[in-house]
């Protein structure tokens, strides 16, 4: 509080001092200075005589002489929040608003003056109602234009550092969209969605919040209004919303039935009308022929987890002297900037290994992020249908393009590969394939049916070299002598309350252990819970953000899986370094050893080969893939005991058991590459 007062003592000198824009703006720096030094503590009991002052010189030395308020005087609404109410700036905010988005007003205008109307809203001790004004124009204003995008700059600084309540911009929203969204432009309207996506989503404290999923309803039926397949125009705005709700959402998605709920209304709705729509607009149909040409369709192509699985695949399957004879791979790239530019390095590396990259949509992608979705759509259409395509694989469940693609046939044979998504099922998918299948042929996922195809990571993804000072570096920024548990993916999976409960558990029996949850997400609802739960644990949680898995699978001794929704490719990767990962398995005990005891039996031989070389007895083999339950638990309460148990685990104990484990991967990589190659090849 002694702070504060010093604060407000400088600033008042500041402003007793003023006698024109250039001292009011050092007044307004230090305020700006202070609250990025006191974080989200905000100016509680402001003296009036600070209030009073700053009202005077604006007026004076500002708007009296014409003159323009900088974007940073907005920083006003921290002192103002409790101000009593004058009339004084009442003629400017009426000017202000009237004028807004007036017939022959730019977009630049706007900013300006939604500025000025905020300012004087402030000003007139309506701080609050100032800020909703402000939320609910500045989403209509074309997020490119000069000025939207200097106040982006400061105001991403502004909601950050006051911690802007979600609930706030939510309720705003809400009523830009429910009362006036179809009275605005299409431009607008994508404005608003816009600024949603690139500037509401990226606030560090908005970023996954839980309350996004309060829009879905409302998003879904502007999405339901604009699927108008007579009206080019209203699709191309669709084919926009459903991305935009599958990435909005789907970031939130914890479960398989939030992913058949978005199926069931979102895809398979879209894709009726989106068949609709290619015979009112008679759209060519796809040739049948024996091209011998496979198309993948891609979003865009960034180093994430489906990269990884499809790159291995590929070069395995491109060493195979039969596979090549008949088939050449294309891929084809929607190239969606909303979510992130094409990687240059990724592109690269499909090239070295000869397939083709067909990344044609430059031209749309020059309107940034007001690109049409539809013709996207269609330029990739006939492009994969002159290309003749003979099979078209699509790893893709919901994006709004790719249902397009899939749903007005762009290949005569259509393939979905999940990556994790076992519900997505819509029209004229002929086939569904999954590398989630434990080396089976065909496997049940959901009630549908997959077929097996295995993958062998490549080396380079999974246990990459990394300089042994660089992983030391990282270590040193956590408590020494310390276990570190952990695990890398998105947040949204490790935000499940009995999971954190299980975690807080074990680490309140181990207290020497710290928990690093790596990857992105809204950190600050997990930290509410873990409050709630033993608030004195919660500095022994390390929220990393984005991490390189290569290296962070090094630090991380132990990986403690999620549930209910399970991590994916990235905890194989780090049982790949040879370290120890616990899972909750979905069999019971008696169903996964039966099933354990079945797959060593078909495969001895290779178990023999393996072991062998190791030096490893095949009985004692056969029990440690049968029978070794250390890494999984069958409850959460076994969950927590084997969790324990790994912690105070003798390190040569933990070691001979992880040279098992990693003869096991042996086994399963020589299996998938053979299983893998068959199982496609005889798919096609």
């Amino acid at each position: 509080m002694k702070m504060l007062q010093n604060d407000y003592q400088k600033i008042l000198e500041l402003l007793k001092n003023a006698q024109n824009k250039y001292d009011i703006d050092l007044a307004i720096h230090q305020i700006l200075e202070t609250i990025q030094r006191m974080g989200n503590q905000s100016f509680n009991t402001v003296p009036d005589e600070i209030l009073q002052l700053f009202r005077e010189k604006i007026f004076d030395f500002i708007f009296a002489k014409g003159d323009i308020a900088d974007k940073s005087y907005l920083c006003l609404y921290v002192l103002f929040l409790n101000a009593n109410k004058i009339d004084r700036f009442a003629k400017l905010e009426s000017i202000a608003i009237e004028s807004l988005f007036a017939n022959g007003v730019s977009d630049n205008e706007n900013v300006m003056l939604l500025e000025l109307a905020f300012l004087a809203k402030i000003l007139n001790g309506k701080a609050k109602e100032g800020l909703e004004f402000y939320l609910q124009n500045i989403v209509r204003i074309d997020i490119h234009c000069l000025e939207a995008q200097k106040n982006i700059t400061l105001m991403l600084q502004f909601f950050e550092t006051i911690k802007i309540p979600f609930e706030i911009f939510s309720q705003s929203l809400k009523k830009v969209l429910q009362e006036n969204f179809f009275s605005f432009s299409y431009k607008e309207k994508r404005s608003v969605f816009n600024w949603q996506l690139h500037f509401f989503w990226n606030l560090k404290h908005f970023f996954n919040h839980r309350g996004w999923l309060e829009f879905y309803e409302i998003w879904k039926e502007i999405f339901y209004k604009e699927l108008d397949f007579y009206d080019a125009k209203k699709i191309d705005f669709a084919l926009y919303l459903q991305f935009f709700i599958y990435h909005m959402c789907g970031n939130n998605f914890s479960s398989q039935e939030d992913w058949k709920k978005f199926n069931q209304e979102i895809s398979l709705y879209a894709a009726e009308k989106y068949q609709q729509f290619a015979k009112q607009f008679a759209l060519p149909e796809c040739g049948y022929q024996k091209s011998g040409v496979i198309g993948i369709l891609r979003d865009r192509l960034v180093e994430n987890s489906p990269y990884k699985v499809e790159y291995s695949f590929l070069k395995v399957l491109l060493e195979n002297e039969e596979f090549k004879k008949k088939y050449k791979v294309k891929l084809y790239l929607m190239s969606l900037l909303e979510k992130s530019d094409n990687d240059a390095g990724i592109l690269k590396s499909y090239a070295d290994l000869g397939v083709e990259v067909v990344d044609i949509l430059g031209e749309q992608n020059k309107a940034v992020y007001y690109n049409s979705h539809l013709e996207k759509a269609l330029v990739l259409r006939e492009k994969i249908i002159k290309d003749g395509v003979e099979v078209l694989i699509s790893p893709n469940n919901g994006y709004g393009i790719s249902d397009f693609l899939l749903a007005t046939r762009a290949a005569k044979k259509q393939i979905f590969w999940s990556h994790g998504n076992f519900v997505y099922d819509i029209p004229c998918i002929d086939k569904k394939i999954t590398h989630i299948c434990g080396n089976q042929e065909k496997i049940m996922h959901e009630g549908y049916e997959f077929i097996g195809i295995p993958v062998k990571m490549d080396d380079c993804f999974y246990n990459p070299y990394v300089p042994e000072e660089q992983i030391a570096h990282i270590r040193a920024q956590y408590p020494k002598d310390y276990v570190v548990l952990g695990n890398i993916g998105r947040l949204v999976k490790i935000d499940h309350q009995e999971f954190l409960q299980t975690i807080i558990s074990i680490m309140q029996q181990n207290p020497k252990t710290i928990f690093l949850a790596c990857g992105g997400g809204n950190k600050d609802e997990i930290c509410q819970k873990i409050r709630a739960i033993d608030s004195t644990i919660l500095s022994r949680f390390y929220f990393t953000g984005f991490v390189d898995s290569a290296l962070y699978g090094h630090v991380i001794d132990i990986w403690l899986d999620s549930f209910p929704m399970a991590q994916g490719e990235s905890r194989i990767e780090f049982s790949a370094k040879g370290k120890p990962s616990l899972i909750l398995s979905t069999e019971n005990k008696e169903s996964r050893t039966e099933r354990l005891e079945k797959f060593f039996d078909s495969h001895r031989e290779v178990f023999a080969q393996k072991s062998s070389a190791r030096k490893i007895d095949l009985e004692e083999m056969r029990m440690f893939v049968c029978q070794e339950e250390s890494f999984v638990a069958f409850d959460r309460e076994d969950y927590i005991k084997k969790a324990n148990a790994l912690i105070l685990m003798p390190k040569e104990v933990l070691s001979h058991k992880m040279l098992l484990q990693i003869l096991l991967k042996e086994v399963n990589d020589t299996l998938r590459e053979n299983k893998g190659k068959k199982a496609f090849l005889d798919m096609l």
